[in-house]
């Protein structure tokens, strides 16, 4: 007695459920994944580059500190807006107990 079974069709529904798993589930898992180390990977880098600031210029020289954050980021291939580095900026602060007051911003065209 000489039993042949053709598993082909198994196969071929078992690469299709594969598929299926790779599209719908493990590509948007390593989407989210990389998106979220790379966000805590910038948010590490802007945070030492205004630690380093800090330490280099001191209190005040607000503006020289603002400009060594900006170009040490770029020099790491950081493109990083304004308000991540006074986030930044805020939690330095918040950390050392400083008391940050909002500043009002008047609009003088009216």
């Amino acid at each position: 007695m000489n039993m042949n079974i053709d598993l082909t069709q198994v196969v071929v529904a078992l690469i299709g459920l594969l598929s299926a798993f790779i599209t719908y589930r493990l590509i948007p898992w390593i989407k989210t994944n990389t998106d979220v180390k790379q966000q805590t990977l910038i948010r590490a880098a802007v945070q030492t580059a205004v630690f380093a600031a800090e330490q280099l210029y001191g209190a005040g020289e607000g503006e020289k500190k603002f400009d060594y954050v900006v170009n040490w980021l770029k020099e790491k291939g950081y493109d990083v807006g304004k308000t991540e580095i006074e986030g930044a900026v805020y939690e330095l602060l918040n950390q050392a107990g400083v008391i940050i007051t909002p500043t009002k911003v008047e609009n003088s065209g009216e």
